[in-house]
Protein backbone atom coordinates (compact mmCIF):
# COMPACT_ATOMS: atom_id res chain seq x y z
CA UNK A 1 0.00 0.00 0.00
CA UNK A 2 2.86 2.38 0.89
CA UNK A 3 4.64 1.57 -2.39
CA UNK A 4 1.42 2.23 -4.44
CA UNK A 5 0.90 5.62 -2.74
CA UNK A 6 4.46 6.58 -3.49
CA UNK A 7 4.06 5.71 -7.20
CA UNK A 8 0.88 7.87 -7.42
CA UNK A 9 2.75 10.83 -5.95
CA UNK A 10 5.53 10.35 -8.44
CA UNK A 11 3.05 10.26 -11.34
CA UNK A 12 1.34 13.46 -10.12
CA UNK A 13 4.69 15.15 -9.77
CA UNK A 14 5.61 14.01 -13.24
CA UNK A 15 2.36 15.50 -14.63
CA UNK A 16 3.10 18.91 -13.15
CA UNK A 17 6.62 18.71 -14.43
CA UNK A 18 5.28 18.15 -17.97
CA UNK A 19 3.14 21.33 -17.83
CA UNK A 20 5.88 23.77 -16.80
CA UNK A 21 8.67 25.44 -18.78
CA UNK A 22 8.82 26.84 -22.28
CA UNK A 23 6.20 25.84 -24.82
CA UNK A 24 8.82 24.63 -27.19
CA UNK A 25 10.67 22.52 -24.56
CA UNK A 26 10.42 18.74 -24.89
CA UNK A 27 9.96 16.76 -21.60
CA UNK A 28 12.47 14.00 -20.94
CA UNK A 29 9.94 11.22 -20.25
CA UNK A 30 12.47 8.44 -20.53
CA UNK A 31 14.50 9.94 -17.75
CA UNK A 32 11.42 10.29 -15.52
CA UNK A 33 10.38 6.68 -16.06
CA UNK A 34 13.83 5.47 -15.24
CA UNK A 35 13.88 7.51 -12.04
CA UNK A 36 10.46 6.16 -11.01
CA UNK A 37 11.61 2.59 -11.67
CA UNK A 38 14.72 3.19 -9.61
CA UNK A 39 12.67 4.59 -6.72
CA UNK A 40 10.29 1.61 -6.84
CA UNK A 41 13.24 -0.75 -6.68
CA UNK A 42 14.61 1.05 -3.65
CA UNK A 43 11.18 1.00 -2.05
CA UNK A 44 10.96 -2.81 -2.48
CA UNK A 45 14.38 -3.26 -0.93
CA UNK A 46 13.40 -1.04 2.01
CA UNK A 47 10.23 -3.05 2.60
CA UNK A 48 12.20 -6.32 2.54
CA UNK A 49 14.64 -4.85 5.03
CA UNK A 50 11.78 -3.72 7.29
CA UNK A 51 10.20 -7.21 7.21
CA UNK A 52 13.56 -8.82 8.10
CA UNK A 53 14.02 -6.39 10.99
CA UNK A 54 10.50 -7.11 12.25
CA UNK A 55 11.24 -10.87 12.24
CA UNK A 56 14.50 -10.30 14.14
CA UNK A 57 12.69 -8.13 16.72
CA UNK A 58 10.08 -10.89 17.18
CA UNK A 59 12.77 -13.55 17.69
CA UNK A 60 14.61 -11.31 20.17
CA UNK A 61 11.37 -10.82 22.11
CA UNK A 62 10.82 -14.62 22.31
CA UNK A 63 14.37 -15.12 23.61
CA UNK A 64 13.88 -12.34 26.17
CA UNK A 65 10.73 -14.12 27.46
CA UNK A 66 12.79 -17.29 28.08
CA UNK A 67 15.58 -15.53 30.00
CA UNK A 68 13.85 -15.30 33.47
CA UNK A 69 13.05 -19.08 33.58
CA UNK A 70 16.59 -20.00 32.54
CA UNK A 71 18.09 -17.59 35.08
CA UNK A 72 15.95 -19.13 37.86
CA UNK A 73 17.06 -22.69 36.96
CA UNK A 74 20.72 -21.62 36.76
CA UNK A 75 20.38 -19.92 40.17
CA UNK A 76 18.97 -23.14 41.70
CA UNK A 77 21.81 -25.22 40.27
CA UNK A 78 24.38 -22.70 41.53
CA UNK A 79 22.85 -23.03 45.01
CA UNK A 80 23.28 -26.84 44.81
CA UNK A 81 26.92 -26.30 43.77
CA UNK A 82 27.41 -24.01 46.79
CA UNK A 83 26.00 -26.73 49.12
CA UNK A 84 28.27 -29.39 47.59
CA UNK A 85 31.28 -27.08 47.92
CA UNK A 86 30.36 -26.67 51.60
CA UNK A 87 30.26 -30.48 51.99
CA UNK A 88 33.68 -30.72 50.33
CA UNK A 89 35.05 -28.12 52.74
CA UNK A 90 33.65 -30.06 55.73
CA UNK A 91 35.18 -33.34 54.49
CA UNK A 92 38.52 -31.60 53.99
CA UNK A 93 38.38 -30.32 57.59
CA UNK A 94 37.68 -33.87 58.80
CA UNK A 95 40.55 -35.10 56.63
CA UNK A 96 42.84 -32.52 58.29
CA UNK A 97 41.81 -33.81 61.75
CA UNK A 98 42.50 -37.41 60.66
CA UNK A 99 45.91 -36.31 59.38
CA UNK A 100 46.72 -34.78 62.75
CA UNK A 101 45.58 -37.95 64.54
CA UNK A 102 47.69 -39.99 62.14
CA UNK A 103 50.79 -37.86 62.87
CA UNK A 104 50.13 -38.06 66.62
CA UNK A 105 49.84 -41.86 66.45
CA UNK A 106 53.11 -42.09 64.52
CA UNK A 107 54.79 -39.94 67.19
CA UNK A 108 53.52 -42.19 69.98
CA UNK A 109 54.76 -45.28 68.15
CA UNK A 110 58.19 -43.64 67.79
CA UNK A 111 58.24 -42.84 71.51
CA UNK A 112 57.27 -46.41 72.43
CA UNK A 113 59.96 -47.76 70.10
CA UNK A 114 62.59 -45.62 71.81
CA UNK A 115 61.40 -46.77 75.24
CA UNK A 116 61.62 -50.36 74.03
CA UNK A 117 65.25 -49.87 72.94
CA UNK A 118 66.11 -48.28 76.30
CA UNK A 119 64.43 -51.14 78.17
CA UNK A 120 66.34 -53.71 76.13
CA UNK A 121 69.63 -51.90 76.86
CA UNK A 122 68.78 -51.81 80.58
CA UNK A 123 67.92 -55.50 80.52
CA UNK A 124 71.27 -56.31 78.93
CA UNK A 125 73.06 -54.29 81.59
CA UNK A 126 71.16 -55.99 84.39
CA UNK A 127 72.00 -59.41 83.04
CA UNK A 128 75.70 -58.50 82.99
CA UNK A 129 75.43 -57.16 86.53
CA UNK A 130 73.74 -60.39 87.61
CA UNK A 131 76.61 -62.47 86.26
CA UNK A 132 79.18 -60.29 88.06
CA UNK A 133 77.37 -60.54 91.37
CA UNK A 134 77.13 -64.32 91.12
CA UNK A 135 80.93 -64.42 90.89
CA UNK A 136 81.28 -62.25 94.01
CA UNK A 137 81.08 -63.36 97.58
CA UNK A 138 78.02 -64.82 99.28
CA UNK A 139 77.25 -61.41 100.75
CA UNK A 140 75.97 -60.22 97.37
CA UNK A 141 73.59 -63.17 96.82
CA UNK A 142 70.63 -61.31 98.41
CA UNK A 143 70.90 -58.63 95.71
CA UNK A 144 70.76 -61.25 92.93
CA UNK A 145 67.12 -62.09 93.67
CA UNK A 146 66.15 -58.40 93.55
CA UNK A 147 67.89 -57.98 90.21
CA UNK A 148 66.11 -61.04 88.85
CA UNK A 149 62.74 -59.62 89.93
CA UNK A 150 63.62 -56.34 88.29
CA UNK A 151 64.60 -58.18 85.09
CA UNK A 152 61.26 -60.00 85.04
CA UNK A 153 59.48 -56.70 85.57
CA UNK A 154 61.39 -55.20 82.65
CA UNK A 155 60.50 -58.20 80.49
CA UNK A 156 56.84 -57.65 81.37
CA UNK A 157 57.20 -53.95 80.52
CA UNK A 158 58.77 -54.86 77.17
CA UNK A 159 55.83 -57.17 76.36
CA UNK A 160 53.37 -54.42 77.28
CA UNK A 161 55.21 -51.95 75.06
CA UNK A 162 55.23 -54.44 72.20
CA UNK A 163 51.47 -55.00 72.60
CA UNK A 164 50.93 -51.24 72.61
CA UNK A 165 52.94 -50.96 69.39
CA UNK A 166 50.74 -53.64 67.80
CA UNK A 167 47.63 -51.77 68.99
CA UNK A 168 48.88 -48.49 67.54
CA UNK A 169 49.73 -50.25 64.27
CA UNK A 170 46.08 -51.34 64.06
CA UNK A 171 44.90 -47.81 64.91
CA UNK A 172 47.19 -46.35 62.23
CA UNK A 173 45.90 -48.89 59.70
CA UNK A 174 42.29 -47.95 60.51
CA UNK A 175 43.10 -44.24 60.30
CA UNK A 176 44.74 -44.78 56.92
CA UNK A 177 41.68 -46.66 55.67
CA UNK A 178 39.39 -43.88 56.97
CA UNK A 179 41.63 -41.26 55.38
CA UNK A 180 41.48 -43.08 52.02
CA UNK A 181 37.69 -43.28 52.31
CA UNK A 182 37.40 -39.52 52.86
CA UNK A 183 39.78 -38.86 49.96
CA UNK A 184 37.45 -40.95 47.79
CA UNK A 185 34.35 -39.10 49.07
CA UNK A 186 35.98 -35.73 48.34
CA UNK A 187 36.70 -36.92 44.81
CA UNK A 188 33.11 -38.07 44.35
CA UNK A 189 31.72 -34.75 45.57
CA UNK A 190 34.05 -32.82 43.28
CA UNK A 191 32.80 -34.93 40.38
CA UNK A 192 29.21 -34.17 41.45
CA UNK A 193 29.98 -30.44 41.31
CA UNK A 194 31.39 -30.85 37.80
CA UNK A 195 28.28 -32.78 36.74
CA UNK A 196 26.00 -30.02 38.05
CA UNK A 197 28.01 -27.40 36.20
CA UNK A 198 27.56 -29.38 32.99
CA UNK A 199 23.80 -29.61 33.61
CA UNK A 200 23.57 -25.80 33.55
CA UNK A 201 24.28 -25.94 29.82
CA UNK A 202 21.70 -28.72 29.31
CA UNK A 203 18.67 -27.14 31.00
CA UNK A 204 15.27 -28.69 30.47
CA UNK A 205 11.91 -26.91 30.43
CA UNK A 206 10.30 -29.11 33.09
CA UNK A 207 11.23 -30.69 36.40
CA UNK A 208 9.82 -33.81 38.09
CA UNK A 209 8.13 -33.17 41.45
CA UNK A 210 7.38 -36.06 43.82
CA UNK A 211 4.91 -35.94 46.70
CA UNK A 212 5.78 -36.50 50.39
CA UNK A 213 5.31 -40.29 50.17
CA UNK A 214 7.87 -40.77 47.38
CA UNK A 215 11.36 -39.69 46.40
CA UNK A 216 12.86 -38.79 43.02
CA UNK A 217 15.29 -41.35 41.56
CA UNK A 218 16.68 -40.97 38.05
CA UNK A 219 13.60 -39.19 36.76
CA UNK A 220 11.11 -41.53 38.50
CA UNK A 221 9.09 -41.10 41.71
CA UNK A 222 9.69 -44.20 43.82
CA UNK A 223 8.07 -45.48 47.01
CA UNK A 224 10.12 -45.05 50.17
CA UNK A 225 8.57 -47.85 52.24
CA UNK A 226 10.35 -49.85 54.96
CA UNK A 227 10.06 -53.66 55.02
CA UNK A 228 10.05 -55.58 58.33
CA UNK A 229 11.65 -59.04 58.12
CA UNK A 230 13.09 -61.75 60.36
CA UNK A 231 16.74 -62.84 60.59
CA UNK A 232 17.12 -65.35 57.69
CA UNK A 233 18.44 -68.26 59.78
CA UNK A 234 16.96 -71.04 61.89
CA UNK A 235 15.54 -70.23 65.34
CA UNK A 236 18.30 -69.85 67.95
CA UNK A 237 21.08 -69.22 65.43
CA UNK A 238 23.41 -66.37 66.49
CA UNK A 239 23.87 -64.15 63.44
CA UNK A 240 26.64 -61.56 63.19
CA UNK A 241 26.55 -58.54 60.85
CA UNK A 242 29.74 -57.47 59.07
CA UNK A 243 28.34 -54.99 56.52
CA UNK A 244 25.02 -53.20 56.66
CA UNK A 245 23.38 -50.13 55.09
CA UNK A 246 25.78 -47.82 53.24
CA UNK A 247 28.59 -50.36 53.73
CA UNK A 248 31.77 -48.76 52.37
CA UNK A 249 33.01 -51.98 50.75
CA UNK A 250 30.18 -52.74 48.33
CA UNK A 251 26.78 -51.68 49.74
CA UNK A 252 25.99 -48.66 47.61
CA UNK A 253 23.91 -47.83 44.55
CA UNK A 254 21.20 -50.44 43.98
CA UNK A 255 22.60 -52.53 46.91
CA UNK A 256 22.50 -49.61 49.38
CA UNK A 257 20.32 -51.39 51.99
CA UNK A 258 21.83 -54.89 51.75
CA UNK A 259 23.04 -56.76 54.87
CA UNK A 260 25.93 -59.28 55.07
CA UNK A 261 25.97 -62.16 57.60
CA UNK A 262 29.30 -64.08 57.93
CA UNK A 263 28.50 -67.79 58.32
CA UNK A 264 30.22 -71.09 57.61
CA UNK A 265 29.53 -72.72 54.28
CA UNK A 266 26.44 -74.97 54.15
CA UNK A 267 24.69 -73.04 56.94
CA UNK A 268 20.89 -73.36 56.58
CA UNK A 269 19.20 -70.17 55.36
CA UNK A 270 15.50 -69.58 56.04
CA UNK A 271 12.97 -67.26 54.36
CA UNK A 272 12.82 -63.81 55.96
CA UNK A 273 9.31 -63.35 54.49
CA UNK A 274 6.78 -65.68 52.83
CA UNK A 275 6.42 -65.71 49.06
CA UNK A 276 6.96 -67.61 45.81
CA UNK A 277 10.32 -68.59 44.29
CA UNK A 278 10.73 -66.77 40.96
CA UNK A 279 14.43 -67.28 40.16
CA UNK A 280 17.16 -69.79 41.07
CA UNK A 281 20.87 -69.71 40.13
CA UNK A 282 23.01 -72.45 41.70
CA UNK A 283 25.48 -73.72 39.05
CA UNK A 284 28.51 -71.59 40.00
CA UNK A 285 31.33 -73.31 41.91
CA UNK A 286 33.65 -70.52 43.04
CA UNK A 287 34.27 -66.84 43.66
CA UNK A 288 36.95 -64.27 44.46
CA UNK A 289 37.36 -61.02 46.49
CA UNK A 290 37.04 -58.91 43.33
CA UNK A 291 34.27 -57.37 41.24
CA UNK A 292 35.54 -59.61 38.41
CA UNK A 293 33.51 -62.42 40.03
CA UNK A 294 30.31 -60.41 40.53
CA UNK A 295 28.42 -62.53 37.96
CA UNK A 296 29.52 -65.86 39.50
CA UNK A 297 27.24 -65.79 42.55
CA UNK A 298 24.54 -68.38 43.24
CA UNK A 299 21.29 -66.90 44.52
CA UNK A 300 17.54 -67.36 44.97
CA UNK A 301 14.86 -64.65 44.62
CA UNK A 302 11.47 -64.84 46.37
CA UNK A 303 8.50 -62.70 45.32
CA UNK A 304 6.65 -61.58 48.47
CA UNK A 305 3.48 -60.74 46.53
CA UNK A 306 3.53 -57.02 47.47
CA UNK A 307 5.95 -55.74 44.80
CA UNK A 308 8.96 -56.58 47.00
CA UNK A 309 11.48 -59.35 46.35
CA UNK A 310 13.89 -61.05 48.76
CA UNK A 311 17.36 -61.90 47.38
CA UNK A 312 19.71 -64.41 49.08
CA UNK A 313 23.18 -64.52 47.44
CA UNK A 314 26.65 -66.21 47.56
CA UNK A 315 25.03 -69.63 48.02
CA UNK A 316 26.97 -72.86 47.69
CA UNK A 317 26.96 -74.96 44.51
CA UNK A 318 23.54 -76.68 44.12
CA UNK A 319 22.61 -75.06 47.43
CA UNK A 320 19.03 -73.95 46.68
CA UNK A 321 16.51 -76.24 48.39
CA UNK A 322 13.46 -75.13 46.34
CA UNK A 323 12.39 -74.81 42.71
CA UNK A 324 10.93 -71.91 40.74
CA UNK A 325 7.20 -71.70 41.49
CA UNK A 326 7.39 -73.23 44.99
CA UNK A 327 5.37 -71.44 47.68
CA UNK A 328 7.57 -70.50 50.65
CA UNK A 329 6.53 -69.97 54.28
CA UNK A 330 8.41 -67.55 56.51
CA UNK A 331 11.12 -69.38 58.45
CA UNK A 332 11.17 -72.30 55.97
CA UNK A 333 14.67 -73.53 54.92
CA UNK A 334 15.37 -72.30 51.38
CA UNK A 335 19.14 -72.61 50.75
CA UNK A 336 22.65 -73.33 52.03
CA UNK A 337 25.23 -70.55 52.40
CA UNK A 338 28.45 -70.50 50.40
CA UNK A 339 31.30 -68.35 49.08
CA UNK A 340 30.47 -67.87 45.39
CA UNK A 341 30.69 -64.65 43.35
CA UNK A 342 32.28 -61.42 44.58
CA UNK A 343 33.06 -62.48 48.14
CA UNK A 344 35.87 -62.02 50.66
CA UNK A 345 34.75 -65.06 52.65
CA UNK A 346 31.75 -67.33 53.33
CA UNK A 347 28.68 -65.21 54.09
CA UNK A 348 25.04 -64.54 53.18
CA UNK A 349 24.20 -61.39 51.23
CA UNK A 350 20.55 -60.49 51.94
CA UNK A 351 18.46 -57.65 50.56
CA UNK A 352 14.88 -56.77 49.65
CA UNK A 353 14.34 -55.16 46.22
CA UNK A 354 11.44 -53.20 44.76
CA UNK A 355 10.02 -53.74 41.26
CA UNK A 356 12.66 -51.39 39.87
CA UNK A 357 15.54 -53.54 41.19
CA UNK A 358 16.49 -51.01 43.89
CA UNK A 359 17.23 -52.28 47.40
CA UNK A 360 14.72 -51.18 50.05
CA UNK A 361 15.30 -50.27 53.73
CA UNK A 362 14.68 -53.34 55.89
CA UNK A 363 14.23 -53.68 59.62
CA UNK A 364 14.61 -56.90 61.59
CA UNK A 365 11.98 -58.01 64.10
CA UNK A 366 14.67 -59.38 66.43
CA UNK A 367 16.27 -55.89 66.71
CA UNK A 368 13.00 -53.96 67.23
CA UNK A 369 13.59 -53.30 70.94
CA UNK A 370 17.30 -52.54 70.55
CA UNK A 371 17.62 -50.33 67.45
CA UNK A 372 14.03 -50.08 66.21
CA UNK A 373 14.91 -52.90 63.83
CA UNK A 374 17.91 -51.24 62.13
CA UNK A 375 20.85 -53.58 61.43
CA UNK A 376 24.27 -52.19 62.33
CA UNK A 377 27.85 -53.29 61.73
CA UNK A 378 29.24 -55.57 64.45
CA UNK A 379 25.86 -56.58 65.88
CA UNK A 380 25.13 -60.13 67.07
CA UNK A 381 21.49 -61.16 67.14
CA UNK A 382 19.67 -64.43 67.88
CA UNK A 383 17.23 -65.50 65.17
CA UNK A 384 13.59 -65.98 66.11
CA UNK A 385 12.48 -66.76 62.55
CA UNK A 386 9.72 -69.31 63.18
CA UNK A 387 7.64 -70.98 60.47
CA UNK A 388 4.50 -69.18 61.59
CA UNK A 389 4.25 -67.06 58.46
CA UNK A 390 1.92 -68.17 55.69
CA UNK A 391 2.75 -68.50 52.01
CA UNK A 392 1.37 -65.83 49.71
CA UNK A 393 -0.89 -66.15 46.71
CA UNK A 394 -0.26 -63.86 43.78
CA UNK A 395 -2.93 -61.33 42.94
CA UNK A 396 -3.04 -59.42 39.70
CA UNK A 397 -1.76 -55.84 39.97
CA UNK A 398 -1.35 -53.32 37.17
CA UNK A 399 1.78 -51.31 36.39
CA UNK A 400 1.93 -47.63 37.35
CA UNK A 401 1.83 -45.23 34.41
CA UNK A 402 5.33 -43.88 35.21
CA UNK A 403 6.91 -47.33 35.63
CA UNK A 404 9.04 -46.96 32.48
CA UNK A 405 9.23 -43.15 32.49
CA UNK A 406 12.99 -43.17 33.03
CA UNK A 407 13.25 -45.22 29.81
CA UNK A 408 11.24 -42.65 27.82
CA UNK A 409 7.81 -44.33 28.03
CA UNK A 410 4.61 -43.06 29.72
CA UNK A 411 1.93 -45.78 29.98
CA UNK A 412 -1.77 -45.09 29.40
CA UNK A 413 -3.23 -48.59 29.71
CA UNK A 414 -3.45 -51.36 32.29
CA UNK A 415 -0.78 -54.02 31.80
CA UNK A 416 0.01 -56.73 34.38
CA UNK A 417 2.80 -56.10 36.87
CA UNK A 418 2.64 -59.30 38.97
CA UNK A 419 0.56 -62.04 37.31
CA UNK A 420 -0.23 -62.40 33.59
CA UNK A 421 -2.17 -64.96 31.55
CA UNK A 422 -0.35 -66.94 28.88
CA UNK A 423 -1.49 -66.43 25.26
CA UNK A 424 -3.56 -63.38 26.25
CA UNK A 425 -3.25 -60.04 24.44
CA UNK A 426 -2.96 -56.95 26.65
CA UNK A 427 -3.36 -53.46 25.17
CA UNK A 428 -0.04 -51.66 25.59
CA UNK A 429 -0.74 -47.96 25.03
CA UNK A 430 1.09 -44.75 25.86
CA UNK A 431 3.43 -42.01 24.67
CA UNK A 432 7.10 -41.71 23.77
CA UNK A 433 9.16 -38.57 24.43
CA UNK A 434 8.90 -37.45 20.80
CA UNK A 435 6.86 -37.98 17.63
CA UNK A 436 7.42 -41.12 15.53
CA UNK A 437 9.67 -42.61 18.20
CA UNK A 438 10.79 -46.23 18.47
CA UNK A 439 9.07 -48.29 21.18
CA UNK A 440 11.00 -51.39 22.28
CA UNK A 441 9.46 -54.35 24.10
CA UNK A 442 11.79 -56.92 25.68
CA UNK A 443 10.80 -60.33 27.06
CA UNK A 444 13.12 -62.81 28.76
CA UNK A 445 12.86 -66.43 27.65
CA UNK A 446 13.90 -68.24 30.86
CA UNK A 447 14.11 -71.69 29.23
CA UNK A 448 16.45 -70.38 26.50
CA UNK A 449 18.23 -67.98 28.86
CA UNK A 450 18.01 -64.98 26.51
CA UNK A 451 16.16 -61.72 25.85
CA UNK A 452 13.92 -61.25 22.80
CA UNK A 453 13.15 -57.75 21.48
CA UNK A 454 10.40 -56.23 19.28
CA UNK A 455 10.31 -52.67 17.90
CA UNK A 456 7.32 -50.47 17.02
CA UNK A 457 6.79 -46.82 16.02
CA UNK A 458 4.65 -44.19 17.72
CA UNK A 459 2.59 -41.82 15.55
CA UNK A 460 3.28 -38.15 14.80
CA UNK A 461 1.98 -37.22 18.26
CA UNK A 462 4.15 -39.81 20.05
CA UNK A 463 1.18 -42.15 20.73
CA UNK A 464 1.50 -45.92 20.42
CA UNK A 465 -1.07 -48.73 20.67
CA UNK A 466 0.30 -52.30 20.42
CA UNK A 467 -0.46 -55.77 21.79
CA UNK A 468 1.54 -57.29 24.65
CA UNK A 469 1.31 -61.07 25.09
CA UNK A 470 3.32 -63.97 26.49
CA UNK A 471 3.27 -67.07 24.31
CA UNK A 472 3.11 -70.49 25.94
CA UNK A 473 5.45 -71.75 23.20
CA UNK A 474 8.36 -69.71 24.60
CA UNK A 475 7.33 -69.09 28.23
CA UNK A 476 6.54 -71.40 31.11
CA UNK A 477 5.58 -70.13 34.56
CA UNK A 478 7.55 -66.88 34.92
CA UNK A 479 9.33 -64.21 32.90
CA UNK A 480 10.69 -60.65 32.88
CA UNK A 481 9.72 -57.84 30.51
CA UNK A 482 10.53 -54.17 29.89
CA UNK A 483 9.28 -51.31 27.69
CA UNK A 484 11.68 -48.59 26.56
CA UNK A 485 12.49 -45.95 23.95
CA UNK A 486 14.67 -47.95 21.55
CA UNK A 487 17.68 -46.92 19.49
CA UNK A 488 18.07 -47.61 15.78
CA UNK A 489 18.97 -51.25 16.54
CA UNK A 490 15.95 -51.80 18.83
CA UNK A 491 18.29 -52.71 21.70
CA UNK A 492 18.02 -52.02 25.43
CA UNK A 493 21.18 -52.13 27.51
CA UNK A 494 19.40 -52.30 30.86
CA UNK A 495 20.05 -55.21 33.26
CA UNK A 496 17.38 -57.59 34.59
CA UNK A 497 16.81 -55.39 37.66
CA UNK A 498 15.42 -52.68 35.35
CA UNK A 499 12.69 -55.07 34.17
CA UNK A 500 9.47 -56.38 35.73
CA UNK A 501 9.10 -59.96 36.97
CA UNK A 502 5.84 -61.75 36.10
CA UNK A 503 4.25 -64.97 37.27
CA UNK A 504 2.52 -66.62 34.27
CA UNK A 505 -0.65 -68.70 34.51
Amino acid sequence: MRRASFIVLLLVAASFAGCSGEENSVPNTDYKDEEISDLNLRLNESEDTIESLEEIVSELQELADQVPALQTTISNLNEEITVLNGNISTLRDELQVLGEQYSQALGEVQTLTEELVIAQVNLSGLEEELERLEEDSAEARENIQELRSLAESLNSTILELQNQIITYDVIISNLEATRDYYYERVGELEESVEDLEEEISELQNSQLECDDSTYEDNGVCRSGGIVWVSIPFEVGFVANITQSFHGYYSHNGIMLYAVDFPVNENTTITAALPGVVIEVVEHHTGGCPSSDCVNQSNYVIIDHGDSTFGMYAHLTYNGVLLDVGDIVHQGEPIALSGNTGWSTGPHLHFEVKDIYGQSMPVRFNELSSLTNGVAFWGASVVSNNTQSGQGVNHTTSMCEEDLFLSFGILLDSDIPCSVAQLDTAYALQGWTYGPSGRVGVGQYDISAGQWNYWCYYSNSNGWFDIDLSFSSSTHEDSTYFMVYSADANCVSYQAWDASIGLWLE
